[in-house]
């Protein structure tokens, strides 16, 4: 940006001061068997990040500075000890929240929405409307503008360049208007070109009037003259310079320390808390008081810069009444684009099941209209009923995983709330579980000769839809417990494979144990297994046709009490699973929730 826009200028800027912040983390060493060892990340530090300022949180890979960076932002806060301090106040979390914007260093964007597209849902759901006025469409213009991004506003976020996705990352986080901004490690991945770049809009976004605190792993030297102020780690986690990034060179050459010619400080102030020149980390640390000392940082063009005014809106400041049906609206449009855009998950979750029906179909074809095979049609059922399960759990298991980064962030930076995204997801999700499992249900019924009465097909999909549901909940739940894919395919396995031996079906109640007899009434499979088979044999049926001279399973109600399922509690059984699907849902939530806070 050449120049400080006013649509993106902000009259109360922030100043963010922070003390005695340590933080540790766990580490399990080899040889070590009673406990954990305590790792010190940040070791008690200090310091004042000022408005109008850029600053840079310096230091070598492990120093601490994007635990630094987390906490302070408040993205994290788990494990540190420590105080911070909003503008002379105390520091309050879910009203700072309101004022911040968070980049990481990833560029968590969709990448099947287009920029002007990005840029439109992110000012949607900032004001919290369906329709954009003709302010918010020039806000938007001009800050794409700004970050010379105008000539891609109709490419996909996913086939721009390292530089225009970091670029469009920060475009849609300024339609909030952000007091303070964090940015983790802005620079890496990129060529000089477009790292000098970044960072120079960083700059500019300082000049505005903004708070900007980011990470560098490497900068060169004319990048670090951008920015106004440097905070440096050392490898142990403490503050050995906190003060302007033009008074550097001074502050070591005060503790005996010439950076050589035509050597990039940057490089050289790392290579010095490394101890290349000897261990003078702790003279540093004394000297600048771990970050407490501001002898260093004071900046009188900062103090006497002009305050920008703002002109946000009243529109954008006023309370939306109907704020979660809006998101929820908005959400599920975005949903809709980038599920036409990507659409092979969709067709992988219509195909496969649709694959596996035609294969049970041709391998049990016609079985369900002869009495000789009754037992063997059971056994269909319940592979078929399996067949959703599994399909149904590992599908979220896998999905859901994929989204919970970029969904964070967003929730972070209070794009939406989590009521409405998980509303949006549970409501997205469900036409295409009833579409695969309706197609499913469909294909193995006709081809296996189930009788053909609609009353019959129908309670057998309504019991596999709601077992699928809970299923898929089950894998859900699963995935926000787990991070790690393996774990999760684990533990899912180790919570489905155990309900199938009491399905009833493998193995029969009657053969079962009378110490294991219990677990049959809590089976959420058993159930849904006495559902479907009173669906297929149940409510007086007739005699099933046999060729044998003496049929046992010719009779339906036979086959009923050869599983030890002959009383119907079908709608019992739907109920039961509703229930244990619902609770599976709010559970979700509740952790999602918590793991978020």
């Amino acid at each position: 940006m050449d120049e400080c826009d006013n649509l993106l200028a902000d009259g109360g800027g922030i100043d963010v001061q922070f003390s005695d912040v340590s933080y540790s983390v766990s580490v399990w060493t080899p040889g070590r068997i009673l406990g954990p060892e305590k790792k010190h990340i940040l070791r008690n530090v200090s310091g004042t990040f000022r408005k109008k300022q850029a600053c840079a949180i310096i230091g070598c890979s492990g120093s601490g500075k994007s635990s630094l960076l987390n906490f302070i932002s408040g993205y994290k806060t788990y494990g540190y000890k420590g105080d911070i301090i909003i503008n002379g106040q105390p520091h309050n979390r879910k009203q700072f929240r309101k004022e911040l914007s968070y980049i990481m260093q990833e560029d968590n964007l969709q990448p099947h929405l287009t920029v002007l597209e990005s840029m439109e849902i992110a000012s949607k759901l900032r004001n919290c409307t369906i329709q954009l006025d003709v302010y918010h469409k020039i806000l938007i213009k001009r800050i794409l503008d700004n970050l010379k991004l105008s000539e891609k506003d109709q490419t996909l976020a996913g086939k721009l360049s390292g530089g225009e996705r970091r670029r469009l990352s920060i475009a849609v986080e300024l339609i909030r208007n952000p007091k303070v901004m964090f940015f983790d490690e802005p620079t890496t991945g990129l060529d000089v070109v477009s790292a000098n770049c970044v960072v120079s809009m960083l700059r500019d976004l300082a000049n505005c009037g903004k708070t900007i605190i980011c990470t560098i792993h490497q900068a060169s030297a004319s990048q670090l003259e951008m920015f106004n102020a440097l905070y440096i780690l050392s490898p142990t986690g403490q503050c050995i310079y906190h003060g302007q990034s033009s008074r550097l060179i001074s502050y070591l050459s005060s503790v005996g320390l010439h950076c050589p010619l035509h050597h990039n400080p940057a490089d050289f102030v790392i290579e010095v808390s490394s101890g290349e020149y000897g261990d003078h980390n702790e003279t540093l640390v004394k000297y600048i008081d771990n970050g407490k000392s501001n002898d260093w940082n004071n900046d009188k063009s900062i103090e006497n810069s002009v305050q920008m005014q703002s002109h946000r809106s009243n529109y954008s400041r006023h309370k939306c009444i109907s704020k979660f049906f809006n998101e929820l609206r908005i959400l599920i449009s975005r949903t809709l684009i980038i599920s036409s855009r990507d659409s092979d998950f969709i067709r992988v979750r219509i195909f496969v099941p649709l694959l596996m029906s035609f294969l049970f179909g041709s391998v049990y074809l016609n079985i369900g209209k002869s009495g000789s095979f009754t037992r063997d049609n059971v056994i269909m059922l319940y592979f078929s009923m399996m067949t959703i399960v599994y399909l149904s759990a590992y599908s979220m298991s896998i999905k859901f995983p994929m989204e919970l980064l970029l969904m964070r962030l967003e929730y972070f930076n209070q794009w939406y709330s989590l009521r409405s995204y998980y509303t949006c997801v549970t409501l997205m999700d469900l036409p295409l579980q009833i579409i695969s499992t309706g197609l499913f249900c469909i294909v193995i019924y006709l081809m296996t000769g189930q009788p053909f009465e609609l009353f019959r097909f129908l309670m057998v999909f309504l019991m596999l839809i709601v077992t699928g549901l809970m299923s898929q909940a089950t894998g859900m739940l699963i995935a926000i417990l787990f991070k790690n894919f393996l774990i999760n395919t684990i533990v899912i396995s180790s919570i489905i494979l155990p309900l199938t031996i009491f399905a009833g079906i493998m193995l029969r109640i009657n053969d079962t144990p009378k110490i294991y007899s219990w677990i049959y009434d809590i089976s959420m499979l058993k159930h849904s297994m006495q559902g479907i088979l009173h669906a297929i044999y149940g409510f007086k049926r007739s005699e099933l046709p046999c060729p044998e001279i003496y049929c046992y399973n010719g009779s339906p109600e036979s086959v009923l009490k050869d599983v030890s399922m002959s009383e119907n509690i079908f709608w019992i059984s739907i109920g039961y699973i509703t229930t244990v699907f619902l609770f599976l849902k709010i559970c979700t939530y509740v952790i999602l929730k918590h793991k978020l806070s």
